[in-house]
């Protein structure tokens, strides 16, 4: 199993080609399907995964999504740099989510000619094959273009479309929503722009055509790269994100309840934080950590590493103590989550830092030059070299660095998401009962003392905000999140007051290039 990430990221390309040769255009050739087999059809998820989830190390479409996103939170503060989108200036330039678009329209248009090829194979293209290898090969691999179809939308729509906003009619246009290969230049430069609604139609109704048809787990008569990839699972909790994002929790929780109540015993939150984030081998059901429902199998070093989330991370992997990070989480957030009382004078950390195992284990403390004891880690850079700094520690954590695996989907993020949507319906037990979970989980007895359950009549909103903050800071999640709960966000240390949930300054602008050569735009 050593090369299946390289088989999975490279031979999937071929698709992208077409397998061009220098005979193409001899017009004797007749008309050939590039799936001709199975294990040929199995380049096309292949190829996907490969476009959106790889790449050039400094500009990866997922990675550069999750650092600039991340960079807008109001939990968070920055150094120096202004380009990964700190001061929410979405209507500028920024080579980041230029790249991210545009590769992620390659995608798109991979998915479609696949799933244009089913269509026209009225929905079985090998209907020779055995009703075993149908349903574990050929419907998973049809499973497995939907899934990464609704994900690319899923993140272009969370990226560069309009909040959803409950009980309106979600009109304005977003983005372009092709849902075929276009046959001519005509096509490719006149496609559908999909409003805020009909984006979030194809993302959900991709998402369960995906739970529909992809297995729970890796079986033996399966592509072995198969291993690494979506899972029913993996698209239950998608489609929990799309429900969540459109502002209906009911239908939210009820994904978050399969994930949760029906894995089998897959999942878990029986190990330490750490465990999720601290992987460099292909990770299987004996020897995955049991909080991981979808991860990046960056750990075959023949890949490219996601060398540009050192943005948004303490370390820069074998390369030391990263000296250009710029996101770290911002004064007010620290007071407010009682770990410091005031890191701008102080260097003190409070009990409710050195209990939680998440701060003990996923992040890291930057001292002043002038107070740092003995040991203690300092930032030379002038903007901060004076006060308490806490990064995000999250990635290369594993024994092969830059080749550690990252983490997509983890179960944590499925029991906060229903704790909240079970408090919105009322249910403060329920609730209370999904954040005991998450939070007993990080807790340390030996610091803290035996953990005090939260109960309905005690827990709060804003307990259940705070603790997924925590959770899953550095994650590309907190912008998304203040958008589903349709909450105004906060402006945190750029100013005082917030922004609505529905503002401009949460919509990146449409690249340039598309607007010069796509017709359909502003129509």
């Amino acid at each position: 199993m050593k090369k299946i990430l390289l088989y999975s990221l490279t031979l999937g390309l071929l698709l992208a080609s077409g397998g061009c040769s220098k005979d193409y255009f001899e017009i004797e050739r007749p008309p050939q399907t590039a799936w001709g087999t199975i294990d040929e059809f199995e380049r096309a998820p292949i190829g996907l995964y490969a476009t959106l989830f790889n790449g050039d190390e400094w500009n990866m479409p997922w990675v550069n999504v999750t650092v600039v996103k991340t960079s807008m939170g109001d939990d968070v503060d920055w150094v120096s740099s202004a380009e990964w989108g700190y001061w929410r200036k979405t209507k500028e330039y920024n080579k980041y989510t230029d790249r991210a678009f545009l590769v992620m329209y390659r995608a798109i248009a991979t998915a479609n000619n696949a799933l244009e090829f089913v269509e026209a194979n009225n929905g079985n293209p090998f209907p020779s094959e055995s009703e075993q290898s149908i349903q574990h090969n050929v419907n998973r691999i049809i499973g497995e273009l939907y899934f990464i179809r609704g994900y690319t939308y899923y993140l272009l729509e969370t990226t560069f479309g309009h909040a959803y906003v409950a009980g309106n009619a979600n009109s304005k246009q977003d983005i372009p929503m092709p849902t075929k290969y276009p046959k001519s230049i005509a096509e490719a430069k006149n496609p559908k722009i999909g409003t805020t609604q009909e984006v979030y139609d194809l993302i959900v109704a991709d998402f369960q055509k995906a739970k529909e048809l992809l297995p729970e787990e890796y079986g033996d008569d399966m592509h072995p790269s198969y291993q690494v990839r979506a899972s029913k699972f993996a698209a239950s909790a998608m489609l929990m994100r799309a429900y969540f994002q459109r502002g209906e929790y009911d239908k939210a929780k009820l994904e978050a309840d399969f994930i949760i109540d029906q894995n089998g015993g897959r999942y878990n939150l029986t190990e330490d934080p750490i465990a999720a984030f601290s992987t460099s081998t292909i990770l299987t059901s004996t020897n995955r950590p049991k909080e991981i429902i979808f991860y990046l199998p960056f750990f075959d070093q023949t890949a490219k590493a996601p060398l540009h989330l050192t943005a948004i991370n303490h370390s820069a992997g074998a390369w030391g103590l990263c000296t250009w990070v710029e996101t770290h989480m911002s004064n007010s957030t620290i007071k407010r989550l009682g770990w410091m009382t005031d890191p701008l004078t102080d260097t003190t950390l409070n009990l409710a830092a050195k209990r939680d195992k998440r701060f003990t284990q996923l992040f890291a403390v930057r001292y002043p030059k002038d107070k740092a004891k003995e040991g203690q880690v300092i930032d030379t850079r002038t903007e901060i070299d004076t006060i308490t700094t806490i990064w995000p520690y999250k990635y290369y954590r594993g024994p092969k660095d830059f080749n550690t695996n990252v983490p997509l989907i983890r179960l944590a993020e499925i029991y906060l998401t229903r704790s909240i949507c079970r408090f919105k319906a009322g249910d403060k037990s329920g609730a209370a009962e999904d954040l005991n979970v998450v939070r007993k989980r990080a807790w340390n007895t030996t610091v803290g003392g035996p953990y005090v359950e939260v109960t309905g009549a005690d827990i709060t909103e804003n307990m259940i905000h705070d603790e997924r903050l925590i959770e899953m800071f550095g994650e590309n999640d907190r912008i998304d999140y203040l958008r589903a709960l349709k909450m105004d966000i906060p402006k945190g240390e750029r100013g005082a007051g917030t922004d609505p949930y529905t503002s401009e300054d949460f919509v990146w602008a449409i690249p340039t290039r598309e607007l010069l050569y796509n017709e359909s735009i502003g129509q």
